[in-house]
């Protein structure tokens, strides 16, 4: 893909939906179909993503008993920043977000939370309970069509039944609630994991409980019914998705626009329907696409430019021209996105997470 050129972006039919992917499908079936698709990613993954993902690998090792003492953890968590640092360097729109401990909020926080949920999960390991009499790991569960299927962190087998526990490493709860409820998409997602945990098995778990890196767990409640109406309707999405997407359908005619659902959508720089439908507030995010009509080097060495789409018109100040190369050259349209809201009105400056690409 050349530098700063949005790729085309291919519709291809869905070969499994999983139990954490349902809720973003309904949200909007575009951007799933690009990311089970594995479309390459038109915006940075953000930091915080990259160290959730090296929680979440540290807790999956721990499950799969191949971290074993603080030695192999400190090792493993080394390891794995070390492979998104690699894998950052050689990706244009990440590279200047290295090292991960300089450019993540709360990176020592996050690290010495994961730790410690770690070393609980060490120790609950070597010690026999009559409660627990077994437990399995990152245990893969699937619909006999193969239609559903996705891995539970953790299955365990107890005196009173069979739990089935998920960890998180982001935030667990609503932002928006004032109840502290569970997210819908969480409580949805341990609810298909049960439903195909019987449709595996025959046998129906008796809890459903979450856990963060605050080591709090929640417990879902849920009832055989909801269960399986959800299993059975990510199956009718599965179903009727792929009839469509073969049926030679436009990418618009998939893409449901909404805050909630570009917000952190890594590939809205390529979707028409986003930039027809978003609204200029603060709620969505600062993105903008036009005609470059002026162009000036400060005295920094950094850029400033003002765009202009029909009376639209902002002002970008502090543009590396490292990070957009297309900018040194001539050209006429452009599109940036994830600014940051300068002092003044219709003022933007460049943040970390800022990307830019060439129109023309």
């Amino acid at each position: 893909m050349p530098v700063n050129v949005l790729p085309t972006m291919p519709l291809k039919p869905l070969s499994r939906i999983s139990p954490s992917r349902y809720s973003a499908l309904r949200l909007c079936a575009l951007r799933e179909i690009w990311t089970a698709g594995k479309q390459p990613p038109l915006l940075p993954v953000s930091p915080s993503a990259r160290l959730g993902m090296t929680a979440h690998k540290l807790l999956e090792l721990t499950f799969a008993g191949q971290l074993k003492d603080e030695e192999s953890m400190l090792q493993c968590w080394e390891n794995e920043i070390r492979n998104h640092e690699l894998e950052m360097r050689n990706n244009i729109l990440e590279k200047h977000l290295v090292p991960l401990a300089l450019n993540t909020n709360n990176y020592k926080v996050k690290q010495i939370m994961t730790f410690n949920i770690v070393r609980i999960l060490l120790r609950e390991f070597n010690i026999q309970t009559k409660k627990v009499r077994k437990a399995e790991t990152e245990l893969w569960v699937q619909t006999k069509d193969e239609k559903i299927g996705g891995k539970i962190d953790s299955v365990k087998y107890a005196d009173d039944g069979i739990y089935i526990i998920d960890y998180k490493t982001g935030a667990i709860t609503d932002y928006f609630s004032n109840d502290n409820l569970v997210k819908e998409e969480y409580q949805e997602q341990l609810k298909i994991y049960a439903g195909l945990y019987y449709e595996s098995h025959g046998v129906w778990p008796v809890k459903l409980i979450l856990i963060g890196l605050d080591k709090r767990e929640y417990d879902i409640p849920f009832n055989h019914e909801e269960c399986l109406n959800l299993l059975n309707d990510a199956k009718s999405h599965f179903d009727k998705l792929n009839k469509l997407i073969t049926s030679g359908l436009d990418s618009t005619d998939f893409a449901a626009p909404s805050q909630a659902a570009c917000r952190y959508c890594v590939y809205r720089p390529a979707c028409n329907k986003y930039w027809t439908n978003r609204e200029g507030n603060e709620q969505w995010p600062a993105d903008f696409a036009g005609v470059v009509v002026e162009k000036k080097v400060l005295g920094n060495g950094l850029l400033k430019i003002v765009v202009e789409n029909g009376e639209k018109k902002i002002t970008i100040r502090g543009l590396s021209p490292e990070r957009y190369p297309f900018l040194t050259k001539n050209m006429q349209e452009a599109m940036f996105c994830n600014l940051g809201r300068d002092t003044v009105q219709s003022y933007f400056k460049e943040t970390p997470m800022t990307t830019g690409y060439s129109l023309s």
